[in-house]
């Protein structure tokens, strides 16, 4: 039954406001006494309260929310009356006509019972002019999905809002950010959040408002991809007096797996494509294998279109030739000839034309030549689908020294 008697707020109100007035009278016994004029002291007892300020709230902000401490007199059950409704008592503050400043404004109360006077006070209430900043919505997002899965990109609407407030308020505010969680989260992510006015330490600036109190947050929860080009792989030669011009495929294929198998991925291979022996443009559907660490790939075939075309030949003079693979030590001396040589290419037509010189590598590999007198190959690089049919001359004579 006491627990009972515990949890009813009014009863509680009731007796805290008796035991209070009883306190009050046993210190205040001797003020109580009759006075040398024959009279009683009336009791008072003493009540803070917020005040209840009214302005122009579209054009001011008000400073602080200002305190009044009230004196209530009256007889004693009527004071005890009034503490114990207190709640109801309201000061309350007319500052609608004024403007910027600080401001002595009387307090008028309502709500105080019968038999209960309070003595007129005024309240300082400051007025600063409202003023309007636009901020971005920053989304922070705490948490990691689920496992295997990565956060796209989140969409969040609106995408600016409008902070209204007192310039010493809007001053404080550093962002405003809407705030979601993506806790073990498997599943694309749709919820409306709230949005916060926050300063610099992250924590909420008072005083001010927002244009709207909540944003719409979309967030995809998707395994980790990467889109990378498709490196397209060929062996065999064609049919004599062809040449391949060119070779479309549709795209790029984008690749499912770890983020960290990801990263080192910058293309990926395709099934080796035979040219061996074709004389006519060829269409091939190629059909993607996943490799280690991908566990996925979309799409699964690319369409790949080889063109074929007669081949021509171009011929080119004075290649220089380069040595490589001379041994620490060593050097070399051409015998009786130059380091220049000439090149005959053959491949598709489009390809010749925009071949230069600079395209074509002419290599003397020494690497296992022997000290001494003798002749080497010149062996001769170029561009893909462009083939080497003559070298002139194809040796040349050299002696290495050690």
């Amino acid at each position: 039954m006491m627990d009972r008697f515990l949890k009813n707020n009014t009863l509680v109100k009731i007796m805290s406001a008796v035991l209070a007035v009883l306190l009050w009278l046993i210190v205040h016994q001797s003020d109580e006494s009759t006075t040398s004029t024959g009279l009683t002291s009336q009791p008072q007892q003493q009540l803070e309260k917020k005040v209840e300020v009214m302005y122009d709230e579209r054009n001011f902000s008000l400073v602080n929310d200002p305190k009044v401490t009230l004196t209530l007199r009256g007889s004693y059950l009527d004071i005890m009356n009034a503490v114990a409704q207190g709640d109801s008592i309201k000061a309350v503050a007319d500052a609608s006509k004024l403007g910027v400043g600080v401001h002595e404004v009387p307090v008028y109360v309502t709500g105080a019972p019968s038999g209960v006077s309070i003595e007129n006070t005024k309240v300082k209430v400051e007025l600063e002019a409202v003023e309007n900043r636009e901020f971005p919505v920053q989304l922070r997002m705490k948490g990691k999905p689920g496992e295997g899965m990565v956060a796209g990109d989140a969409l969040v609407s609106p995408k600016t809002v409008i902070v209204t407030g007192a310039k010493s308020a809007l001053n404080s505010v550093d962002q405003v950010v809407a705030q979601i969680s993506l806790d073990e989260a498997k599943e694309a992510i749709q919820t409306s959040v709230p949005l916060t006015a926050v300063d610099k330490a992250g924590k909420q600036v008072e005083g001010v408002r927002l244009s709207r109190d909540r944003a719409e947050v979309s967030v995809p929860i998707v395994k980790p991809s990467k889109s990378v080009p498709l490196r397209l792989q060929f062996k065999g030669e064609l049919a004599p007096g062809y040449a391949v011009q060119s070779v479309e495929q549709s795209g790029t294929v984008t690749l499912y797996g770890s983020a960290d198998t990801l990263a080192k991925i910058d293309s990926f291979p395709a099934p080796v494509i035979d040219l061996t022996g074709l004389s006519k443009t060829t269409k091939l559907t190629l059909t993607l294998t996943e490799a280690e660490g991908v566990t996925g790939i979309q799409p699964k075939q690319i369409a790949v279109e080889v063109v074929i075309v007669e081949a021509t030949k171009r011929t080119f003079t004075d290649i220089p030739v380069k040595v490589t693979g001379l041994k620490a030590g060593e050097s070399y001396k051409l015998l009786g000839s130059s380091d220049l040589v000439t090149v005959t290419v053959e491949g598709a037509k489009n390809k010749l034309d925009a071949l230069t010189a600079q395209d074509i590598n002419a290599l003397l590999d020494l690497s296992n030549q022997p000290a001494g007198e003798g002749e080497v190959r010149v062996v001769v690089t170029t561009p893909s689908f462009v083939k080497t049919v003559e070298v002139t001359p194809p040796t040349l004579k050299l002696e290495i020294k050690k």
